[in-house]
């Protein structure tokens, strides 16, 4: 038996700032037999809180950028996950891969001040440690 080949997950939110991203690094760091690109239906750039987040974390930033899913989807995508409620019914894929939904608040949007924006990363970046290994079996 070789080694099992690596599956790979487009994680879809709409402007591929917050979520995707952050869901993006953990896969990438936490889990195993998968590799992950992030992109939106209409991308901003990464939220400075959401990069602090993971450089607080460890996570290499470096030439992190938001992407169209255009831009990123091909044969090579084994699966859709998508992180907002909105961004499935605004993207059309042209893909077979199997389709998976974790819609997660948006921490960033949901709060005023930066010091609870920065509290509800860091527990978005938890609920993605504990709940991304068993969305992506």
């Amino acid at each position: 038996m070789g080694m099992e080949q690596e599956r790979k997950v487009l994680i879809v939110c709409t402007h591929n700032a917050v979520r995707s991203q952050i869901a993006e690094a953990v896969v990438n760091r936490h889990v195993n037999g998968w590799t992950a690109v992030s992109a939106g239906s209409d991308p901003r750039s990464p939220h400075p809180l959401a990069l602090s987040l993971l450089q607080q974390e460890g996570y290499d930033t470096e030439g992190m950028r938001s992407k169209r899913v255009e831009e990123v989807l091909d044969d090579s995508i084994d699966m859709v996950l998508f992180v907002c409620g909105e961004a499935d019914s605004c993207v059309h894929l042209n893909t077979a891969a199997r389709r998976s939904r974790m819609p997660l608040p948006d921490p960033v949007a949901e709060h005023g001040d930066d010091g609870a924006r920065a509290e509800g990363l860091r527990e978005l970046h938890r609920r993605l440690l504990r709940e991304l290994p068993a969305a992506l079996r």
